[in-house]
């Protein structure tokens, strides 16, 4: 079985070839989506078969241009091996793909987080022989706060700002991680708006059945109505930009809005500054350093490939640790014996 990187993960069997999260139109024999954030799918989808699941099926229906050429599977058989999908625990519709042959069993994890979120089933480790994960957090400085303690605090300083009259701008990726932030904080004011941006992904996922939305009027709405001038106690849900954006300077200078950004990178001291943002919150969607760390010390795979993110820091920590890691590029080219 070979594993190797060329605009996507390519892994081949003896009698098969699959192509994981490409990001080009190049025809593969077979295709897995691990999910729909914009640096996994291609903008035109190759005329193939697919792997997905179905609310990452869903959304690839409104994100690329010409969604009726693929033909989508949950699960997948070639003679003897089997291609099988399990909760990756990223985003909504986010999976990892299991393959099953005579030649091993192999765990391509995407993008993969354990925590528990509250309304997304988290990866389950599982033993395996090889394993491929993302190491985007790979590096020992990322090491996020306890998930419900950092929630609570959070709550406590927006419920504080609210008390206050001071309108809340809650800042994160409007796929995956907007979807966390509804959970844990539109129950907190009686007046949820939405960014564009993230009115149009809610409206999406609503009219598709996926969970993870929220009841909120759009911006636009808020606006018209005199809602964003005239009253304090609200929440807008918005993309995560820097501060320093005109439309972000808007609400601070007009309403006295103030800004919580949410990303892992938040982890670093200075990024509250960078972002010019007035709280940093770090929550990440994905897996910090010691959950990659415990994803491998479950998984106990014979080999591991990293890529992405703190790849060769994060293999070379792994081989400290006794294990086969290997830091997979384009310019590796590794077969993998079981």
């Amino acid at each position: 079985m070979k594993v190797y990187l060329s605009k996507a993960i390519r892994i081949k069997g003896k009698e098969w070839s699959i192509a994981c999260d490409s990001t080009n139109s190049k025809y593969y024999p077979l295709v897995f989506y691990s999910h729909a954030h914009s640096d996994h799918i291609p903008r035109k989808l190759p005329s193939t078969d697919i792997i997905s699941s179905s609310a990452t099926r869903s959304l690839l229906k409104n994100f690329t241009s010409n969604f009726t050429d693929g033909e989508f599977f949950e699960d997948y058989k070639i003679g003897e091996t089997t291609f099988k999908q399990k909760s990756a625990g990223h985003i909504i519709g986010s999976t990892a793909l299991k393959i099953e042959s005579d030649e091993g069993n192999l765990i391509y994890t995407g993008d993969v987080s354990i925590r528990d979120k509250g309304f997304i089933e988290p990866f389950k480790p599982e033993k395996c022989d090889t394993l491929i994960i993302d190491t985007t957090f790979g590096s020992s400085e990322y090491e996020f706060p306890e998930y419900k303690t950092i929630i609570k605090e959070t709550q406590d300083s927006i419920v504080e700002n609210l008390n206050n009259n001071t309108p809340v701008v809650l800042m994160g990726y409007a796929l995956g991680k907007a979807q966390m932030l509804y959970h844990a904080f539109s129950h907190l004011s009686d007046t949820v708006i939405l960014h564009g941006a993230n009115h149009r992904i809610n409206s999406l996922l609503k009219s598709e059945g996926i969970e993870g939305t929220v009841d909120g009027i759009s911006y636009q709405d808020a606006k018209e109505k005199g809602i964003i001038e005239n009253q304090r106690n609200w929440i807008l849900f918005a993309p995560l930009k820097s501060g320093r954006n005109e439309f972000y300077s808007y609400l601070r200078n007009k309403v006295g809005a103030v800004l919580y950004a949410f990303s892992g990178w938040c982890i670093s001291s200075n990024y509250k500054y960078r972002m010019d943002v007035d709280y940093s919150i770090p929550i990440s969607d994905h897996a910090d350093f010691s959950e990659l760390l415990e994803i491998c010390e479950l998984c106990k795979p014979d080999k591991i490939f990293t890529i992405y993110g703190s790849n060769v820091k994060f293999a070379a920590e792994l081989r400290k640790r006794g294990f086969n890691a290997i830091p997979l590029s384009k310019q590796t080219l590794l077969e993998s014996y079981f």
